[in-house]
């Protein structure tokens, strides 16, 4: 049976007045990519009736975005709080995956479009950091055309990370042929589980998956960093400063059209901390078990302080320079993501950077925000999914391709949920990393 076409619905929430022109730009990259917007332009939220329309509207939709300007906004009465922070915490409530925009501080407005009042700056300042520590990942914008490009490729990311509702016209639903399909399909579901169950009651054999990381190898077998090492039950990573005596003004690179291109001292520092401490690594899942586990779902759930990224995404930006315009295209390039004589500092007060810092860098950002999936894989923010069809009894499956960032020292546990066809449960253990 062919795959439908899904249509989602967006739900757009902001202040209205001082970003009307932004709230157009986010309904045109909405439809831009044929999807629905939905937003206070069909409704008023003054009173309860309309609060009951938009909480309707709110769960009617697969994505929930906001953006944020200089305005806190009409305060509802019985809450103490703006009616777009009531939208945001009804939407977190149900469960709605949340594209959050905050106008970064360099955005030019005028006057009319900021706070004076003092409560509702402090109420404004609040409101931001609740969005930015609510595990939503946030993106800054900085002009009326960047916040349009930054929906728009959060749009298209958003569609990879989630099985959403979303709509489907009728008239592509041939109803008797997945009727069919259906009866085919429970008449051979009920077929496996009868086989399933003589199996089970001609032993009593069963999988046990353990999951383990390791530092990621290269061709020959060895660490490609040497500053990861495995330890009992998980991984010891020490991040390392970053030498910057070679770019104290910063350096010049042509991009992929030869063109002159000047990054300034912090973002090569911000860029280079990305790539010289982000470890690589892989992990291993082994069934100790007498029989073979199939269905497999190993789930991984980083804290906030390690960071996940795609190692494939990383790689491909930075070996970009294979795809070339211009003969002398992505000249001094590689200055960017390391020193030359990659030395190590060892100044401790240096080594480690926030994502709040780090993600003031658009390119980097976009790293942050991986989106990179497979058949068997799948990387996205603080989560990573391996689903193998099975994992044979004294055997193992293997998966890499992730990288981990570490914000801040210390001792955290990657949350490993670990489910089968054979298991009644799933399986729960942390991994440890260490980080000095």
């Amino acid at each position: 049976m062919n795959r439908l076409e899904k249509k989602y619905q967006f739900f757009i929430s902001s202040t209205y007045e001082d970003l009307k022109e932004e709230r157009n730009k986010a309904i045109q990259a909405i439809l831009t990519m044929n999807q629905f917007p939905i937003g206070m332009e069909m409704f008023s939220a003054a009173d309860d009736d309309q609060w009951k329309i938009i909480k309707e509207a709110i769960d009617s939709s697969d994505f929930y975005i906001l953006i944020i300007g200089n305005r806190y906004g009409s305060i509802e009465e019985t809450t103490g709080i703006s009616y777009t922070e009531k939208e945001f915490d009804y939407a977190v409530e149900r469960k709605i995956p949340v594209l959050a925009f905050i106008a970064d501080s360099s955005v030019s407005m005028t006057a009319d479009k900021f706070e004076t009042d003092p409560q509702k700056i402090a109420k404004l300042s609040a409101f931001k950091e609740k969005v930015k520590q609510s595990d939503r990942y946030v993106k800054f914008w900085k002009n009326i055309d960047n916040l349009e490009t930054l929906i728009s490729q959060s749009i298209s990311k958003a569609f990879l990370r989630g099985n959403r509702p979303g709509w489907v016209r009728t008239t592509d639903f041939d109803i008797d042929k997945s009727y069919a399909e259906i009866l085919r399909l429970t008449e051979r579901v009920h077929t496996l589980e009868a086989l399933n169950s003589d199996l089970r009651m001609e032993n009593n054999r069963k999988p046990i998956l353990t999951v383990d990381v390791y530092p990621d190898l290269d061709e020959d077998g060895k660490p490609i960093v040497q500053d990861a090492e495995a330890i009992e039950n998980g991984i010891h990573l020490n991040v390392h400063s970053i030498d910057m005596t070679d770019a104290e003004n910063g350096v010049d690179y042509r991009d992929v059209m030869g063109k002159l291109v000047h990054a300034d001292k912090e973002e090569v520092k911000l860029m280079r901390h990305v790539y010289e401490n982000s470890f690589p690594v892989f992990f291993k899942v082994h069934n100790t078990g007498d029989a073979r586990a199939t269905g497999v779902r190993v789930k991984l759930t980083f804290p906030n302080e390690l960071l996940v990224l795609s190692t494939y995404e990383l790689m491909e930006y930075r070996d970009e320079e294979y795809v070339r315009c211009a003969q002398d295209a992505y000249e001094d390039w590689d200055l960017r993501f390391a020193s030359p004589n990659q030395s190590k500092f060892s100044m401790d007060d240096m080594k480690f950077i926030s994502l709040e810092e780090l993600i003031t860098v658009d390119d980097i950002a976009n790293l942050l925000d991986p989106a990179d999936a497979n058949e068997a894989l799948s990387i996205f923010p603080g989560e990573v999914l391996f689903e193998p069809e099975e994992v044979k009894h004294k055997d193992s499956e293997f998966f890499g391709g992730v990288s981990i960032l570490p914000t801040c020292a210390g001792k955290f546990e990657i949350d490993c949920d670990i489910i089968c066809n054979e298991f009644p449960d799933s399986v729960h253990k942390e991994i440890i990393v260490e980080v000095s």
